[in-house]
């Protein structure tokens, strides 16, 4: 292509071929400067702060993870806040990052992931049980410093976090009666209710669009499930086997205890009807097919032991599984290369 201003462009490099060689050396020297000093800003803003076995982490990844922290957690650094306690909060960002870091290649290495369409499902769980549009949900997360991308990629992490802990820590972990009733005692603050209702569930996922034959396959495995139970298969194992929720099913589908006016309107349609114990047929929501078991209705005073202590065992293997979990991270370091360059 000729360029319309050739001829001004070839006169001006004739006028610098005649300028005197030290103003020309001069210039030549300027823009090495620039793009020297150029190259090591970029280096500095973006240097490796951490290496974990053959992965890096770099300057910018701490930072962005520290905007995004002190956004969650409402804690922007005061302008009194001295050099030392940012460094430190910043160390402790890095750590976590550095775990994530040993958590996400041993799942690699494990082959343990999270599909699309299970991070799908699991937002659609979430606005579903919020009663929240997508565009609630983004707003929200707006508030909260949070992309709709950025909150996809926590479910994802979550997800894959959850499968972890039921491969590498559940069975390692015993939650035995006595630690149950001592529990149950020591807290009936905790077991004083409003009337409401306790229910399990067994999800059977559904594409967000999915066509009425796939709808009509989904249910008549449903009911197949439901067949089971009514046969003698305990709704606790029965969610453990077929139910798609993965932050209920190794609780045996255990959703907890509702407030009637907390429930969805599908859910509390059918709840009402239900007596303790009985399985609901197929009910369909956003999410895909529930079938639901009514463990206890609630009438506003403490709940019997019987009918909480199954509860009572996930929340205390909740609270141990992490500590566990803390403990194979520990373990993971040990056996991991990692040099921190903060």
């Amino acid at each position: 292509m000729k360029n319309p201003n050739g001829t001004v462009v070839k006169e001006r490099l004739m006028e610098n071929l005649w300028k005197p060689a030290g103003i020309r050396v001069l210039v030549l020297a300027t823009i090495l400067f620039l793009f020297i000093t150029s190259s090591l800003r970029a280096e500095i803003v973006d240097r490796v702060v951490a290496s974990v076995n053959n992965e890096v982490i770099t300057l910018s990844e701490l930072q962005e993870a520290v905007s995004l922290y002190r956004l969650q957690l409402g804690n922007q650094p005061k302008a009194q806040e001295s050099i030392t306690e940012e460094k430190g909060f910043q160390r402790r960002v890095l750590e976590e990052l550095v775990n994530k870091k040993l958590v996400d290649g041993f799942a690699v290495k494990s082959g343990i992931q999270a599909s699309e369409e299970e991070v799908d499902q699991a937002v659609q769980e979430v606005l579903s049980r919020n009663k929240l549009t997508k565009g609630n949900l983004e707003d929200a997360l707006k508030q909260d410093g949070l992309s709709y991308n950025e909150y996809r990629k926590q479910i994802h992490d979550q997800i894959v976090k959850v499968k972890l802990i039921n491969r590498e820590v559940r069975p390692n972990i015993n939650i035995s009666d006595d630690a149950v009733r001592e529990y149950y005692l020591n807290h009936p603050e905790q077991f004083q209710t409003e009337p409401g209702v306790v229910i399990r569930h067994i999800l059977f996922l559904l594409p967000p669009k999915a066509d009425e034959k796939t709808v009509q396959d989904m249910e008549k495995k449903a009911r197949q499930v439901k067949e089971e139970i009514l046969k003698g298969r305990p709704f606790e194992e029965a969610a453990q086997r077929y139910s798609q929720d993965l932050a209920t099913a190794p609780q045996g589908g255990a959703l907890g205890f509702f407030r009637m006016k907390d429930l969805i309107p599908q859910f509390k349609a059918v709840v009402t009807q239900l007596q303790e114990g009985e399985v609901s047929d197929p009910i369909r929501t956003a999410s895909g097919l529930h079938l639901m078991k009514l463990d206890e209705r609630t009438s506003g005073n403490q709940r019997p032991f019987d009918k909480v202590k199954e509860e009572i065992r996930s929340r205390l293997f909740e609270d141990r599984g992490e500590r566990y979990f803390q403990d194979w991270i520990k373990d993971l370091r040990k056996n991991a290369y990692i040099e921190i360059l903060l």
